[in-house]
């Protein structure tokens, strides 16, 4: 299931990167994977995964990843990234990730970063604008537009973006969201993950089952069927008034 995020979309972004004038070595063509913002009912224990959709796209030094609240605030940045990955190609992921994230996983990430993603909801975003990354005081950090990517989740209510569309109810607490596909509808793209899996540059992975379990989402009813449930919960009160609130009959 995740890997088809990489696959839609990937072969445009080939093409693109083979036109004349355009630069090969980039780091947007890339979109958020999959997050986790608690597990284990430890709001330490966080990660971000970065899935390239073309090569190339490891030249990520500077990037910002910054969270926002649920009504859209900027919050901060948890990360400024320190340097490059070796690795690039379509499907090479990356992760910045918590020290209690690496314990929990076994896994180390890439980058280490503080625990400052929003539990419950919020949204997170990565990247920065321009075709290379600029100096990370040249920009403003707090309009999601100017990065590559954003996940609105949970509780989030804000305002939405080009990269949002309607946010995910879904949080990202003792499980992680996942990718599934790429239409920049947060709803549509991303998934519970029982186990998650998380994978660093080198592609290796981890396998961690969910301490929180994954819902399922509730049903929607039809016009018709929230007027005929609702004629059924009349009726029913109805029928306990006239019987005195007998619920058994004799």
């Amino acid at each position: 299931m995740k890997r088809l995020g990489s696959l839609v979309g990937a072969g445009i972004v080939t093409l693109m990167l083979w036109l004349p004038g355009t630069a090969r070595a980039l780091f947007h063509f890339a979109v958020i994977d999959e997050i986790m913002t608690s597990y284990g009912g430890d709001p330490n224990v966080q990660f971000v995964e970065i899935d390239m959709l073309a090569l190339g796209q490891n030249l990520v030094a500077n990037s910002i990843l910054g969270v926002f609240d649920t009504s859209g605030s900027y919050i901060g940045d948890v990360l400024v990234v320190p340097g490059n990955v070796p690795n690039s190609g379509t499907g090479v992921r990356w992760i910045m990730g918590t020290s209690q994230f690496q314990t929990a996983s076994g896994l180390a990430p890439d980058f280490i970063m503080p625990a400052g993603l929003p539990t419950l909801g919020g949204m997170i975003c990565w990247g920065a604008p321009g075709v290379a990354v600029p100096p990370p005081g040249s920009w403003d950090h707090t309009v999601p537009g100017n990065y590559v990517d954003c996940v609105a989740y949970g509780t989030y209510s804000g305002p939405s973006n080009v990269f949002v569309g309607t946010p995910t109810p879904l949080n990202a607490d003792g499980h992680s969201l996942v990718r599934v596909s790429e239409t920049h509808d947060n709803a549509t793209d991303f998934a519970c993950a029982d186990p998650a899996g998380p994978e660093d540059n080198s592609g290796t992975t981890a396998s961690m089952a969910a301490t929180t379990p994954c819902l399922a989402p509730v049903p929607m009813l039809p016009p018709w069927g929230l007027a005929l449930w609702t004629a059924v919960l009349l009726g029913s009160g109805l029928w306990l008034a006239r019987s005195g609130g007998r619920g058994a009959l004799n």
